[in-house]
């Protein structure tokens, strides 16, 4: 069953600033939007101080390249006249409030990756939700030998998204998925594995384009940012055996 973009998706759109999710609210001043920032970026700089501290030092420099790509995507989309809604085609200043707003917004996805990926979790399961920092989000309850997930992905400056929710086969720490036979509808068959390494949940797709929009792409190294409380689980096992997103 092919979705239309969930709920969390558009959650993720409000989070990460674009200007569809703000078209209908009055654009920030200059100096609240700095204010805005300057409060995000604090955050980011002392959750990279804690990963500092906490990661062995030669797992700490293979972060900071992935750091440096994260500043670009940062800059790629905040600047983006598109992604923003603050008209024109020219990249944004690094001053102007549309940038100043959707990198603030960004920052904190990125802070909670980070947070995540030093945390101890008491639940030794992957049950969560997890964040790729790029536009990505994953809800998982593992129980029984099973992944019972759902994917929202918004990517990119023109925030093409798409959304599949389903049940992978789980044997630590390789997850596989099929929809083979759930549409019938559908002759091609879609596959998604889970491989937990390194603190990170790493999703690679295959033949995932029914499920997405032009530019979007499950693929990620996501992190987990958040436990499932019995209701959620129990909401996600539910929603995933019917190939169901969870209600929010």
């Amino acid at each position: 069953m092919r979705h239309a973009i969930s709920a969390l998706s558009l959650l993720l759109l409000i989070t990460a600033g674009t200007g569809s999710a703000r078209a209908e609210e009055k654009p920030l001043t200059r100096d609240a939007a700095k204010v805005l920032f300057d409060k995000a970026d604090r955050a980011l700089n002392e959750a990279w101080a804690a990963v500092k501290r906490k990661l062995p030092e030669k797992d700490f420099n293979k972060l900071k390249e992935d750091q440096r790509s994260w500043v670009e995507y940062r800059d790629c989309l905040a600047r983006s006249p598109l992604f923003t809604g603050a008209g024109g085609q020219d990249d944004l200043p690094l001053d102007a409030p549309e940038y100043l707003e959707a990198a603030a917004g960004l920052e904190d996805e990125r802070s909670e990756w980070l947070k995540g990926l030093i945390h101890e979790w008491k639940d030794e399961t992957l049950s969560g939700v997890y964040s790729d920092s790029r536009g990505g989000r994953v809800e998982v309850a593992e129980e029984g030998g099973h992944l019972y997930f759902s994917i929202s992905v918004v990517r990119g400056p023109t925030s093409h998204g798409g959304d599949i929710s389903g049940v992978a086969v789980w044997n630590a720490p390789i997850g596989w998925y099929s929809d083979k036979g759930i549409d019938k509808d559908k002759s091609d068959e879609t596959n998604l594995s889970f491989v937990l390494r390194e603190r990170k949940l790493e999703i690679t797709g295959a033949n995932t384009g029914y499920y997405l929009g032009a530019r979007a792409y499950f693929d990620g190294s996501y992190v987990k940012v958040k436990t499932l409380d019995v209701k959620a689980h129990s909401e996600m096992v539910k929603a995933a055996k019917k190939g169901q997103l969870p209600e929010k």
